[in-house]
């Protein structure tokens, strides 16, 4: 039987294309003659204290954006190499009126230091009806006194300030980027991978240019897989963006601090692969916390959960803005090869490819942030009445983490990542015969330690649930077979017989007692293991392995009472 899977996600590796504003920047060369550099501070006109992290954009005549930068803590903006020119500065923050300086000359002599006074502007979210509010779905939202135009004036300030900071600097990230396949039943981790990274880059993550986006779709198709791509701050200002995606207010649950943008793409759009999503914005101070997308026009061949991920953004201590973390969720297609030539297609488990910013520093080494945050789980150990077992192995299917309970039968599980995962506890003495205790799932929260008290089932306890789905009577006799060095043997032949208490008596025509023997016959799994269920109590049981046609000496054992025996088969 073959298998093939589909879905991975680009967050990496893909080339990043600048923005035309950015692309106008570069065009401006430092080496014209006379060129000249543009200080500008930015100040609040209320407390006169400096505006760190405002957007200052240097225009030029025909209003166009010929450069734009972040003030930095004293609300300073410096536009470095100006050829001489008429420009005007611009400057926007979230909660603050824009302003704009008043047309100014930059000469081969100089140019003086500008100035700009934003006033506190009452934005009141909190005021807005969504219900009432809410109209068809419209391209690029502009307008007075419209309120998704407020928000969404609101909105790309942050984004732009991301993109900003994307740009501007070259930070040193500490990342760590994760892939957890989780099954869609039950939502527990069955597979988990992660890893670090330091360096410098200008962004932790990487998506493709906006105009290849909007043109090509959001998700390909590459050698028999789904490559999924995430819309970033870059792609969400760009023209092609807007003008191919409308955008209205969302609904909100109950009283919720956040409020959001809804968009998603045109009719006209057809069924390229796209996305639509909300942006949802605190509603005291306007700033924006997170979007979250799915994935328009996919064809997966089946009905799944919905395909989509989120993307966070914060606003640093510093004035800059990064994106903290970010996830897909992506549906994982098997198609399996029968061996009668049918294939058959559905849905195996759900994706999530990711990463988090454990730590921010800036070129000079300041640190501007982290967000390490794990979670863990502690607990203890006991037996069927209550003592605690010491030497038990619990480990985290997902997770590269292991640990032996002490005497008092604690254990803990620290450093994990956030997630749903199924927690097995393991004793060694019943392993080594084939029983494992069935697991636990249990959520990891970023920042808590769980508890949790396990009871480890008593021999009695497992032996009575190994045959509870067997329709038949008696006793149980439940082990392994292994080789001479402990290894599990797969495929063996189990054989356990016994003299028949219904034929005892009978004679054969010399008078010769005749004694009929009865059993029964198993193989066992992948891990050795084997059972027999409706094993009679009182006669002597002979026990035979049989493997590749080799039969062993019998072992033999006798079922008293109770539900059954544990018996290992060890070939020599």
């Amino acid at each position: 039987m073959r298998t093939r899977r589909e879905g991975r996600s680009i967050w990496s590796a893909a080339a990043r294309h600048l923005s035309a504003g950015v692309v106008a920047a570069l065009l401006v060369l430092p080496g014209v003659c006379g060129a000249q550099t543009v200080l500008l501070r930015v100040t609040n006109s209320e407390t006169s204290s400096p505006v760190f992290g405002a957007i200052a954009h240097l225009l030029d005549e025909r209003g166009t954006i010929v450069r734009s930068v972040l003030t930095d803590d004293q609300g300073r903006a410096l536009f470095v190499s100006v050829p001489p020119a008429r420009y005007r500065i611009r400057a926007e923050m979230i909660g603050l009126a824009t302003q704009e300086t008043d047309p100014f000359d930059v000469s081969s002599s100089g140019t003086e230091p500008r100035e700009l006074r934003l006033a506190p502007r009452a934005i009141d979210l909190e005021a807005i009806d969504v219900r009432a509010e809410r109209r068809r779905c419209t391209a690029r939202p502009t307008g007075e006194g419209l309120a998704v135009a407020r928000l969404w004036e609101e909105a790309r300030k942050a984004l732009s300030a991301a993109a900003l900071t994307d740009l501007q600097g070259l930070y040193r990230y500490e990342t760590m980027t994760y892939e957890r396949d989780v099954n869609p039943t039950t939502g527990v981790i069955v597979r988990n991978e992660e890893s670090t990274r330091q360096g410098y880059m200008r962004s932790p993550f990487a998506t493709l240019p906006p105009d290849d986006l909007v043109a090509n779709g959001f998700v390909r198709r590459d050698r028999g897989e789904l490559l999924y791509y995430a819309p970033d701050a870059e792609v969400l200002l760009s023209d092609a963006f807007l003008d191919t995606h409308c955008f209205r207010l969302a609904e909100s649950v109950g009283d919720a601090e956040e409020i959001g943008l809804e968009f998603e793409p045109l009719e006209r759009r057809g069924r390229v692969a796209d996305v639509g999503g909300t942006l949802w914005l605190d509603r005291q101070t306007a700033e924006l916390r997170w979007l979250e997308y799915t994935y328009y026009n996919l064809d997966l061949q089946v009905r799944t959960a919905s395909a989509g991920g989120r993307v966070e953004f914060e606003r640093m201590p510093s004035g800059k803005w990064i994106v903290p973390e970010w996830w897909i969720d992506m549906p994982i297609i098997d198609t399996r090869f029968l061996d009668d030539g049918s294939s058959r297609v559905g849905l195996s488990r759900m994706r999530r490819s990711g990463g988090r910013v454990l730590q921010v520093h800036e070129a000079g080494g300041r640190s501007i942030g982290g967000r390490n945050q794990t979670g863990g789980i502690e607990g203890i150990v006991v037996d069927s009445v209550g003592a605690p077992v010491a030497g038990v192995r619990v480990g985290a299917v997902g997770w590269n983490q292991e640990a032996f309970t002490d005497a008092q039968g604690a254990f803990g599980l620290l450093g994990m990542r956030e997630g749903t995962y199924e927690i097995r506890v393991v004793d060694p003495r019943l392993e080594a015969l084939g029983f494992a205790a069935p697991p636990l799932a249990r959520e990891v929260i970023p920042g808590e330690v769980s508890y949790v008290e396990f009871h480890m089932p008593s021999v009695g306890d497992l032996l009575a649930q190994a045959c509870r789905d067997a329709d038949s009577e008696g006793a149980a006799v439940v082990g392994r077979v292994v080789d001479a060095s402990g290894r599990p043997v797969a495929g063996a032949t189990v054989r356990a017989t016994w003299i028949s208490t219904d034929a005892l008596g009978a004679a054969d025509l010399n008078g010769v007692l005749v004694q009929d023997r009865a059993g029964l016959e198993t193989t066992t799994d992948p891990n050795g293991a084997y059972r027999l269920c409706g094993v009679p109590r009182g006669p002597r049981i002979d026990v035979v392995s049989i493997v590749e046609g080799e039969e062993r000496a019998a072992e033999s054992l006798i079922i008293e009472r109770g539900v059954g025996a544990l018996h290992q088969i060890r070939r020599r």
